[in-house]
């Protein structure tokens, strides 16, 4: 398998979508400086809406628990009022992997966001957070975009981009490099590519939706 190759082949294919397929520069929709918010969505995000589910819950804790910016702080929120009503969520599943989280965090002595972002330059560091429960590649690699790490984090909006290519790849890893190694043949950054693809696909979702319940309506 040459990645390479497939690179360059899914930067061509870009290019030739042209107008349909716009470049974003990255920007952020929330500032992740407060480790609360942070932890909130990497967890909540898998599986999920982001727009209707995810996002309205970070704003939330944003405008209503500015102070829990710290893991300290945090852990005190959770023990005063109980995480399920700081976030509005019920289901023991992503509730009890927040937690688990927070005190793995605590127990390495992670206390900010900018102690996380170094906490994870280091790859036995990020092993050892893929080592809960429930936190995959993805996660880590999400966690690492949302804290201005250059990267990707593959989702199924860039495995169905990917194969919409015919670019003959498979598995987590060998897909990320593929799209990150394409952003550097495009010279823009591998986190544009990731938002660019995600908003590329998320239209064509959104699109595909409408035309079916049309069609459903005019039948």
């Amino acid at each position: 398998m040459n990645l390479i190759r497939e690179a360059r082949k899914l930067a061509n294919y870009i290019q030739s979508l042209e107008d349909e397929f716009i470049i974003y520069s990255t920007h952020k929709e929330f500032e992740h400086n407060h480790i609360g918010a942070l932890l909130t969505d990497i967890i909540l995000q898998a599986g999920l809406n982001y727009k209707t589910v995810v996002k309205p819950r970070i704003e939330d804790i944003l405008i209503n628990y500015p102070n829990a910016d710290t893991l300290c702080e945090f852990k005190s929120l959770i023990y005063a009022k109980g995480l399920e009503n700081v976030i509005n969520w019920k289901h023991s599943i992503k509730l009890n992997r927040i937690i688990e989280l927070v005190e793995f965090l605590s127990d390495n002595n992670v206390n900010t966001c900018d102690d996380l972002k170094s906490y994870l330059l280091s790859a036995s560091n990020r092993n050892e957070l893929l080592a809960i429960h429930g936190i995959g590649f993805k996660t880590v690699d999400y966690l690492q975009k949302l804290l201005d790490f250059d990267i990707v984090a593959v989702d199924r909006h860039i495995y169905s981009f990917v194969e919409n290519a015919d670019i003959e790849i498979k598995g987590y890893e060998a897909t990320k490099k593929t799209v990150e190694y394409a952003a550097d043949f495009l010279n823009i950054s591998r986190t544009s590519l990731d938002c660019s693809i995600w908003n590329y696909m998320s239209k064509k979702d959104y699109n595909k939706t409408n035309a079916q319940l049309e069609m459903q309506f005019n039948i």
